[in-house]
């Protein structure tokens, strides 16, 4: 049966008019092809990719290391110091490469070192490609599933293993933080702070390796922001981070800022510390959700208390109400009024179930100014001791 070829030819052209042509792939398939024989194979296109970036990479690196044998200062040629081996990690896979070491010119000044590398790798060998798709993919995804989707889809043989996934986005993250730190901002105007905190739990039921990251935002009044974020491992180291993160957006202690955050007593506690002139304001969300929990607690009530249930579903919503419309003097003073109707009444159905008979109230003696016990006695029973004082120290139930 006859075969369909294709050769891919990689054309090299260093100098004008000089070209030189490299097979890099053969592509081979029968005159009767299947829907999986059209076009390129998953493992013919990685091949194919690498095997480009096999020819390329050696060759740019030695270009650039023959560029720089001249010294900008009395363009002299400079000797070399032969070579030291690395291997480039790309997406397209590992590839290993000579760089050329070259002595430093007499004309120079020689604190500098007394050689130097004619290709600056800039102390990684990692494509700042491959560095940006691990970091972006292992932000959403497990450090595993994004080894095993590299792996899967592109010619990488160094990403398999989670733990290198891991080391690279820390990596990518230290380099990406660490000019904020550096930096220190000028004092800002009045700022919006946002705080959130989110658990990362451990697949092993192990509990050193669950822990608590927090992440905020701080907004200036021009619309400029500034993300953060740490683990809070514990309240000192937490406490200086926070510090740390709103030094570096220019906000101290003295800055006028509006603090949105839930009511973890974590962030208010971190609020207080670092901004304690701040005002704290819980987020719409986070209030719906406290009502939500009293509402379904006054829709739990049993059958028998009813009509109880539907006044405190009322009363809820109606101040739910009137904190969404901005109306919260009336939405404090409907919780009020709730409070002191729950307890109204709890106190009547304390009474209503009997279980009062068996204990006693304390009271204040307001004419003899001494104190005074009196005991409840129940409903119909003998009430010639009602009013009798009995000693403060008998002992007696609650």
């Amino acid at each position: 049966m006859t075969k369909l070829v294709w050769r891919v030819k990689l054309v090299t052209e260093l100098e004008a008019g000089e070209t030189t042509e490299i097979e890099v792939a053969r592509i081979e398939r029968d005159e009767q092809a299947s829907l999986g024989d059209l076009g390129l194979r998953l493992s013919e296109a990685k091949r194919l990719t690498a095997s480009i970036q096999a020819e390329i990479v050696p060759t740019q690196i030695a270009v650039a290391g023959e560029r720089r044998r001249a010294c900008v200062t009395c363009e002299s040629v400079l000797a070399s110091k032969g070579h030291y081996t690395a291997t480039f990690r790309s997406l397209f896979g590992d590839v290993p490469i000579r760089v050329r070491r070259l002595l430093s010119c007499p004309c120079q000044d020689k604190a500098e070192g007394s050689s130097f590398a004619g290709f600056a790798l800039e102390a990684a060998t990692v494509a700042p490609e491959l560095a940006y798709v691990t970091a972006r993919y292992a932000a959403l995804v497990p450090f595993g599933k994004v080894a095993d989707l590299l792996s899967e889809l592109l010619p990488i043989s160094g990403a398999r293993n989670a733990g290198t996934v891991r080391n690279r986005t820390m990596r990518v993250g230290e380099a990406v933080v660490r000019p904020h730190v550096a930096t220190t901002a000028e004092p800002a105007a009045p700022v919006v702070v946002g705080l959130d905190g989110g658990y990362v739990r451990s697949r092993h039921r192990r509990d050193e390796r669950h822990f608590e990251v927090i992440a905020g935002k701080v907004i200036v009044a021009e619309g400029n922001q500034s993300r953060f974020a740490f683990a809070r491992n514990s309240p000192a180291i937490a406490s200086d981070a926070f510090k740390k993160a709103l030094a570096a957006a220019g906000v101290t202690a003295e800055t006028p800022a509006t603090v949105l955050c839930d009511g973890d007593a974590g962030l208010w506690r971190l609020q207080r510390e670092a901004l304690p002139n701040a005002t704290l304001v819980l987020d719409w969300w986070h209030a719906a959700v406290r009502f939500e929990h009293a509402l379904q607690a006054a829709r739990g009530l049993s059958a028998a208390d009813r009509h109880r249930a539907d006044e405190a579903v009322r009363g809820l919503e109606r101040a739910k109400w009137r904190l969404w419309h901005g109306r919260w003097p009336g939405c404090r003073r409907k919780l009020a009024a709730l409070c002191r109707w729950a307890r109204r009444a709890s106190i009547r159905a304390w009474l209503a179930s009997g279980a009062w008979s068996t204990t006693s109230a304390t009271c204040w003696a307001t004419l003899s100014g001494t104190r005074k016990r009196w005991s409840i006695t129940p409903r119909g029973a003998d009430m010639t001791n009602r009013f009798r004082p009995r000693s403060w120290r008998v002992r007696s139930t609650r």
